[in-house]
């Protein structure tokens, strides 16, 4: 079932956020139906098992840095009274410094190989492992970075189709250039103490990280003959 918010968002009532979501929308057959335009998920490898071969999708994501990204949710973690999941507000680490709780407590798996765990389901790796990892990525994703926004935002506008002349400058602003939920904090020093303390329980999302970056710059070339072909 579509639920109509306002003339230009729509959305279907199922919550893939979850797998149990995920089981829901495979069981009403949500991949089928084409109802859904884009499709949110946290565990990529549940999601795609909804798909056939005659009904395809494609992920599209943006990447950080794995430890600016670590980094950010534990000062995001410190004040995010808002949120409704109990993960993602830590009150008790408010008037902690980043280093300081790194070193003081057990928990530093949380920030681990992030991007590893989601796209394999799994916590413990090989050099195997990663591999595939980054067949995933090459093979499934229109991929983008965090600190190209703008380019990104517009790869994935071209890629999927988009483009709305109407309402995209609007989007962009708030979005992209203004931002939703922003929590400005101080940046970790690269070769600093805590950047070395992530930087050893992330050595798989860190290759990872920086083969992602290396297909962005490859992926930028299909954009760039499309672009040719319009202008010609």
């Amino acid at each position: 079932q579509v639920w109509v918010k306002s003339r230009k968002a729509k959305f279907v009532n199922v919550d893939t956020a979850s797998d149990e979501g995920i089981d829901k929308a495979k069981r009403l057959g949500l991949a089928k139906s084409g109802l859904a335009d884009v499709i949110f998920t946290q565990n990529p490898p549940k999601l795609s098992a909804m798909f056939r071969p005659n009904y395809r999708a494609r992920f599209f994501a943006l990447f950080r840095h794995p430890i600016e990204r670590a980094a950010s949710m534990f000062h995001y973690s410190q004040v995010a009274s808002w949120e409704a999941r109990e993960d993602l507000y830590h009150p008790e680490r408010k008037d902690k410094t980043f280093e300081q709780w790194l070193k003081e407590y057990d928990q530093i798996g949380e920030f681990s190989n992030f991007y590893m765990k989601r796209l394999l389901n799994k916590f413990k790796f090989t050099d195997e492992d990663l591999e595939t990892a980054k067949e995933i990525i090459r093979t499934k994703f229109i991929v983008g970075l965090l600190t190209e926004m703008e380019e990104s935002v517009e790869r994935f506008d071209k890629y999927f189709g988009w483009h709305d002349k109407e309402v995209r400058p609007q989007c962009q602003k708030q979005s992209i250039q203004t931002g939703y939920n922003r929590n400005p904090h101080d940046l970790t020093e690269r070769g600093g103490e805590a950047w070395n303390i992530l930087a050893a329980v992330n050595e798989y999302d860190l290759p990872l990280y920086a083969y992602i970056v290396e297909l962005y710059h490859k992926q930028g070339g299909l954009f760039r003959e499309n672009k040719a072909e319009e202008t010609a």
